[in-house]
């Protein structure tokens, strides 16, 4: 089983010496787009339906193409469809595939790509201090950090990651979806996608453990292993994934169309402006602060209706 990084405490400790932003050069601010909206190219847009409802997820394959093309791979092999998110702490993560190590060997293992070299051109900067990485902005919706010329996807509340071993490229299938932001997995472990939309439905998943490693054995032995799947069947049955697939391959009348707010853009400076001013409620005594975390503000998207694409 391939886990996303639980940190006990002696690591938190020893993380807070790294948290202090260093001093760069920020890069120049974009140009503000013309095109308030993006459209989400069908083979990047992901259709995740669950016991608890639909989550839509677009992948970031200019990040992580290796990670995007084998995702698709497995979303074309029906590699999901019937199988469950196995692994749901809360405040941590939800992590779903086929969780035991004897199932995964068919994957081919990647590479991590947990961040590129990739020039300031097309990032744009959030425009507040940030505790893991000086500057924090975004880049097609995605929320990014930088230094230097390297580039990384942050693990932001609906990223799509991917779980692995203590080896760095161990990572082949089992996928993770941070529930709270969990930063310090950020350029440790491979994001290559986020939830756009319905990440009320990952969060409403059942909290469960995945099942200890002195069980594993009960589960590859052919005495013991078709009577524990079906008891793990029925633990797990809340957070059954019912099918998973890419807008990519539907009929073209039938394909969800989505789109994402433009970074920099008139609509999304005035939503950022907006979050930022808590202190016009008379109720507060203390304004606080005009600044935003990065994670609690994700880039908005929605779907392509006749409403917003009259045409």
């Amino acid at each position: 089983m391939r886990t996303a990084l639980i940190v006990t405490a002696a690591c938190l400790f020893a993380l807070s010496a790294c948290q202090t932003p260093a001093a760069t050069l920020a890069p120049p601010p974009a140009a503000i787009s013309d095109a308030p909206w993006r459209p989400v190219a069908p083979e990047n847009l992901v259709i995740l339906k669950t016991r608890t409802g639909e989550a839509i997820i677009e992948l970031a394959e200019e990040a992580a193409p290796e990670h995007v093309r084998q995702f698709r791979e497995a979303i074309r092999a029906n590699l999901y469809n019937g199988e469950y998110f196995y692994r749901v702490i809360d405040g941590h993560v939800a992590q779903a595939g086929l969780e035991f190590e004897h199932r995964l060997e068919d994957w081919p293992l990647l590479p991590l790509e947990a961040e590129r070299q990739v020039k300031a051109e097309g990032f744009d900067t959030f425009g507040n201090a940030d505790l893991f990485a000086d500057p924090v902005g975004h880049r097609e919706g995605f929320a990014v950090g930088r230094e230097g010329d390297q580039e990384w996807l942050l693990n932001c509340p609906g990223a799509l990651g991917m779980a692995r071993d203590d080896d760095p490229g161990t990572g082949s299938t089992e996928f993770f979806i941070p529930l709270a932001p969990r930063r310090y997995l950020d350029r440790n472990y491979t994001i290559f996608g986020r939830v756009i939309a319905g990440m009320e439905h990952i969060n409403r998943l059942k909290r469960v453990d995945p099942v200890g490693k002195e069980d594993v054995p009960a589960f590859v032995d052919p005495a013991t292993a078709l009577q524990k799947m079906a008891e793990r069947a029925q633990r797990l049955g809340d957070n059954e994934i019912i099918s998973i697939g890419l807008a990519a391959d539907m009929p073209e009348a039938l394909r969800p169309r989505w789109e994402v707010m433009a970074t920099p853009g008139p609509e999304w400076e005035a939503l950022k402006a907006e979050k930022r001013n808590y202190g016009i409620y008379d109720a507060f005594v203390v304004k606080p602060p005009k600044v935003v975390d990065i994670c609690t503000l994700p880039v908005p998207a929605r779907p392509i209706t006749q409403e917003t694409d009259p045409a």
